[in-house]
């Protein structure tokens, strides 16, 4: 049984089927990109890589995704 900080990590890095692990997951491959700008290409590119359905993010999600872009580059 994993506690909670554990969890924690789990879900930051992306490695959960959560939504905020999605959300990470996906925000973590877009932090490789030389591009200052994210296109939506690069965008579904990026979810599909990450095995996320690109058209299931909401406003709120994407807002999420941002903040965590800005926090880990």
């Amino acid at each position: 049984m994993l506690e909670g900080w554990q969890l924690g990590m789990l879900e930051d890095y992306g490695l959960t089927d959560t939504n905020t692990g999605m959300i990470n997951r996906v925000a973590r491959k877009l932090a490789d990109s030389p591009n200052g700008t994210i296109n939506t290409d690069e965008f579904r590119s990026a979810c599909y890589a990450t095995g996320v359905d690109p058209d299931s993010f909401t406003q709120s999600d994407l807002n999420q995704l941002q903040q965590k872009l800005n926090e880990i580059t």
